[in-house]
């Protein structure tokens, strides 16, 4: 008999906990390999004990034939490990108790000193992710952001006080407005440069009078900017957001502008319209194709990439020699069919009815006159309301005689902020998340025989398509 021990209360921990004999569990992974630039001189990885399996696994493909420096933090000696390093490389272990940011920053910059990284290194961390802020400042400025990868693999929890706390309510956004209105003024950028009195602040920004007292007051409260005498600088923690393009656009940018037509959820959901269209005057899908949209809709695609060897394997399935790919997804899909070997032809095409098509790469247009193979929908349903995704839907048949949705339905339940990212996508299309079931039917509607929904991981589903034979002759839909 075997003993388990169960970590934490997440889904995996409240799955093995009620689990009996023949359950079924689906699972994907590894992750595909890191994707690394053409030219690098050398790879450094730091990790802490959660890191170690990436650590160990890229020694055991060795994506690129450079020296690998490793610095790994464990708890206690037990943790270390043979990682695979061979002639050239170097591996260091640090004593780590608990995550410790400072430690970790001092190590690389001994590691620094005493190797030749060469002149194009790549910075590879992960683990706490607050413990990770003061290398990511310290690499800056030194390292392009593109020869580094920084991540927060796990949060420290707080020590919550004695005594049980009954849940607090959320705050008023106050602090949230007050940071999106420093990024977008170019504040924190400013005072990150020099520091300056608020009246030089002023003119330096082109604002009028002396009115910026208010919202430095604010940012000091939330511990991003400091003050010494009659001078405001940018605090570390300005400086680590100003670092970080995704933390930025939570504040601005079209993420941030999702967010705010919230402010409008009341009147959509007396109205049947939704926040978005209530808030702009226009609907979702006629945002996908701006520039903006069109860029954070594919930067939010990256995801794919992670998902390489199950994608690759449903494409395999299709059995198709040409297929044509429309949406969000498009771009980063023809990467991730190239680095996983799939030998048929995919381009970029491009549907009229609200499809982004990508951003140019691929082989072809999609636009000939004859149909493709299949034509592959790539993460642009779950953007459409009902009315949308049926046109989408219609016009796939002139792109493909067969055609595969592949699309992520509802936010991934691993995350715990999954109900309040469904609540913006919601507020977005005025329509809820619809399960594969919704989407086989509105396929069903629009001329299409819908098979069984296939899992790929993180929520993606990708489901076939298939012209719908004549009544009588139709075969019944797999439940």
């Amino acid at each position: 008999m075997l003993d388990f021990v169960m970590h934490g209360d997440g889904p995996a921990a409240a799955w093995a906990q009620k689990a009996r004999p023949g359950d079924r569990l689906s699972f994907v992974g590894p992750k595909s390999s890191l994707v690394l630039p053409e030219e690098i001189s050398s790879i450094v990885l730091v990790g802490d004990e959660t890191a170690l399996p990436a650590i160990g696994r890229f020694f055991d493909e060795r994506p690129v034939r450079v020296p690998a420096h490793v610095l790994a933090f464990a708890a206690d000696a037990s943790a270390h490990q043979h990682l695979g390093e061979a002639a050239g490389d170097s591996v260091r272990w640090e004593l780590m108790p608990r995550p410790d940011g400072e430690l970790i920053a001092a190590a690389f910059e001994r590691l620094a000193a005493t190797h030749d990284l060469g002149e194009n290194p790549f910075v590879w961390a992960a683990g706490e992710a607050a413990s990770l802020l003061p290398l990511r400042r310290l690499i800056a400025g030194k390292v392009p952001r593109d020869h580094r990868s920084i991540i927060g693999y796990w949060h420290a929890e707080k020590e919550e006080s004695a005594g049980a706390v009954a849940p607090a309510l959320p705050e008023p956004p106050v602090a949230w407005f007050a940071v999106r209105t420093a990024l977008q003024l170019g504040l924190l950028r400013a005072l990150a440069d020099r520091p300056m009195t608020a009246g030089r602040l002023s003119r330096e920004l082109g604002l009028p009078g002396q009115r910026l007292d208010p919202l430095l007051g604010a940012l000091a409260s939330q511990g991003l900017v400091t003050r010494e005498a009659d001078d405001w600088a940018a605090a570390p923690a300005a400086r680590d957001l100003l670092d970080d393009e995704h933390s930025q656009e939570e504040f601005v940018g079209p993420e941030a502008e999702q967010v705010l037509s919230l402010s409008r959820l009341d009147d959509a959901l007396r109205t049947g319209s939704s926040a978005w269209e209530l808030a702009s005057g226009s609907s979702f899908a006629d945002s996908l194709a701006e520039p903006a949209m069109a860029e954070h809709l594919e930067h939010e695609s990256e995801s794919l990439v992670y998902l390489q060897h199950s994608i690759v394997h449903a494409l395999g399935d299709l059995r198709a020699d040409e297929i044509t790919v429309v949406g969000p997804g498009a771009p980063v899909l023809l990467e991730v069919a190239a680095r996983g070997g799939y030998p048929g032809s995919l381009s970029i095409g491009t549907t009229g009815t609200g499809a982004v098509p990508g951003s140019g790469s691929g082989s072809g247009s999609g636009s000939g006159t004859e149909p493709a193979d299949v034509a592959i929908s790539a993460l642009l349903l779950h953007h459409l309301d009902d009315d949308g995704a049926r046109e989408h839907l219609r016009a796939l048949a002139g792109l493909g005689r067969r055609a595969l949705l592949l699309d992520a339905p509802a936010p991934d339940a691993l995350s715990p902020a999954a109900a309040l990212h469904g609540l913006v996508g919601f507020a977005t299309t005025g329509v809820p998340a619809r399960t594969w079931e919704r989407m086989a039917e509105l396929a069903e509607e629009t001329g299409w025989h819908a098979h069984e929904a296939r899992g790929l991981g993180w929520g993606l589903v990708a489901v076939e398509l298939t012209p719908r034979e004549p009544a009588g002759e139709r075969e019944p839909h797999r439940e």
